[in-house]
């Protein structure tokens, strides 16, 4: 993740310079709101006291992060059976904050794939204009990643991993770096941060769901 002096070594290539392009054309990473340079950065969040450097960045720069994991299950069963909550969007429905996209509804038969645009839609009336785009970075075989696109209520990514451990334990971690996107999360301030947090114990219990 460093070079060796402390800087941060991109996680992917940077996004080219290129010409405006028309509003209806497919998003990609090109248009995701955050530093191109820390696209990937949230499956490491988990870790991120092992690197000071990062750390000092992503405060100056006015992120905030978290990672919690719990133990969900046993086995592979569990596991398989989390992985398949997380790719068909149950994990998210049952967390309150529903996915949606463009194409056939996410199931276990349709599940989401690298490069689709999903929107969080967390709750239904007061709540819709926190609805939230998102560009899915990564999806398999044991993570999924998203990150922010214009209109979400965030500028940052969100990792969501299962894993099948020595011991036979089943964990399910979230992990995320975010700084406000729009007013009403500027404004939010701590409160945003308290149920970001809630919302990470909600995913995780969502992933676990039977």
């Amino acid at each position: 993740m460093t070079d060796g002096t402390g800087s941060l070594v991109p996680m992917s290539l940077r996004r080219p310079s290129s010409p405006p392009k028309p509003p209806d054309r497919p998003q990609t990473e090109r248009d995701l709101t955050y530093p191109s340079d820390l696209t990937g950065l949230s499956a490491s969040i988990q870790d991120i006291d092992d690197y000071p450097a990062i750390a000092e960045r992503l405060y100056r720069e006015g992120f905030h992060h978290l990672s919690h994991s719990r133990v969900i299950g046993h086995g592979a069963a569990d596991r398989d059976r989390a992985l398949t909550n997380l790719f068909s969007g149950r994990a998210h429905h049952v967390a309150g904050a529903p996915l949606h996209r463009g194409g056939p509804p996410l199931s276990p038969d349709a599940p989401v794939a690298v490069g689709e645009v999903v929107t969080v839609t967390p709750g239904r009336g007061l709540l819709t204009p926190l609805d939230s785009p998102c560009l899915i970075l990564t999806a398999g075989p044991s993570s999924m990643v998203y990150g922010t696109l214009p209109g979400h209520v965030e500028c940052g990514e969100e990792y969501f991993g299962v894993s099948l451990n020595d011991d036979g334990t089943v964990t399910a971690t979230v992990s995320a770096f975010s700084r406000p996107g729009r007013l009403i999360t500027r404004l939010g301030g701590a409160l945003g941060r308290r149920i970001q947090a809630r919302m990470a114990s909600a995913y995780i219990r969502g992933i676990a769901a039977s």
